[in-house]
């Protein structure tokens, strides 16, 4: 047996002949050799082995009948070695046939999930064409919101039941029962291409969007964002799961609930009205208040709705509002960056900054 010096693995010295590595005349030097590099080392530089040497001293050695990282064209280098190479592929595709399938011992009806037959009921078992034309949707399903799959993003204004759970409620005894409030509503649902309702928006929300998107467009921020925007409905998908996914990072419950937090309407007004802000610095499409001219989102996929990325890219300037998530450090960062704006700004520069308590 011969272990290579740089990687450690084991070659018997009949594979090395049969994949023409090595010839016979050569095993009397190797022997007498301190050092060996095996076929997939040998032609690694000094700084290759070295690096290849460091990297196996720690890693876990997995001992495996599979092909591991030897170069592909080594199988080319001999038949015998190639032959044994698509053997043992063959093998490890190939399904046990000696073995009995599991449900073997079972009927038709009971590989279909009956437990039990009863004899005065009659049941016909599917069969191979039946099966290949019945498809089974294992997603859940909303009977109220969900639609039949169209093949493509789609947003519809309907009316739907809606729950409102009764927060800070005592019960009277332990044995009341503490119902959610039951009410109809009319939403904007925002359906995915497999019919699914990834979303809910009011009518004057999905309104709000359906402006700043064509406004965007028309401005000619569409033309600058990759891949292009194919519709307005698919946009709103992307940006409900946007929100999803960045929501979803987070455990505390105090942050998660401040992704989806919109301000009041009168308390916008109201700044714009006695504080004269203009902006609104860390909104998203889904909270800003479209009297404010320019805010600032997080993703860069927001462009096609008009807002303009990453807050912290410049300094702050004029007089804006600033609502982040109630995450300690991206809170720290906020304040500070509108602290130093404000210092060296040659402008009237002021940033409310709006957080918990």
């Amino acid at each position: 047996m011969y272990i290579c010096d740089v990687c450690n693995r084991i070659y018997h010295w009949q594979c090395l002949l049969k994949t023409s590595c090595c010839n016979a005349t050569e095993r009397e030097a190797i022997d007498a050799s301190d050092s060996w590099a095996c076929p997939a080392c040998i032609n690694l530089n000094q700084n290759e082995k070295e690096s290849r040497i460091h990297l196996q001293k720690r890693e876990i050695v997995e001992v495996s009948w599979n092909p591991t990282w030897e170069p592909k064209e080594l199988q080319s280098t001999c038949e015998s070695f190639k032959q044994s190479l698509n053997k043992l592929e063959e093998h490890i595709a190939a399904p046990n046939l000696s073995q009995p399938a599991p449900d073997e011992h079972l009927n038709d009806l009971q590989k279909q999930g009956f437990s039990a037959i009863q004899e005065d009921n009659a049941y016909q078992p599917y069969n191979v064409d039946l099966r290949n034309k019945v498809s089974f949707n294992i997603q859940p399903t909303n009977p109220q919101a969900d639609i039949t799959a169209t093949g493509h993003c789609e947003y519809w204004i309907t009316t739907i039941d809606l729950m409102k759970y009764q927060e800070n409620s005592t019960l009277s005894s332990p044995d009341d029962t503490m119902l959610p409030e039951v009410y109809t509503g009319t939403v904007a649902c925002i359906y995915n291409v497999n019919g699914k309702c990834k979303g809910l928006l009011t009518p004057e929300h999905l309104n709000i969007l359906q402006k700043a998107f064509h406004r965007a467009k028309c401005s000619g921020l569409h033309d600058h964002v990759q891949p292009p925007p194919i519709s307005f409905a698919s946009e709103l998908v992307g940006l409900i799961a946007r929100k999803v996914i960045s929501a979803s990072k987070h455990t505390n419950k105090k942050i998660k609930d401040s992704f989806a937090r919109i301000l009041p309407s009168h308390i916008t007004t109201a700044f714009q009205k006695w504080a004269l802000v203009t902006k609104e610095k860390m909104a998203s499409p889904l909270d800003y208040d479209p009297k404010f001219p320019h805010y600032w989102s997080e993703h860069p996929r927001d462009k096609v709705f008009g807002a303009n990325t990453n807050a912290f890219s410049s300094r702050f300037s004029g007089f804006s509002i600033c609502h982040p998530i109630y995450h300690e450090n991206t809170m720290l960062l906020a304040t500070r960056h509108a602290i130093y704006s404000a210092a060296v700004s040659t402008e009237e520069t002021a940033t409310f900054m709006l957080l918990p308590s």
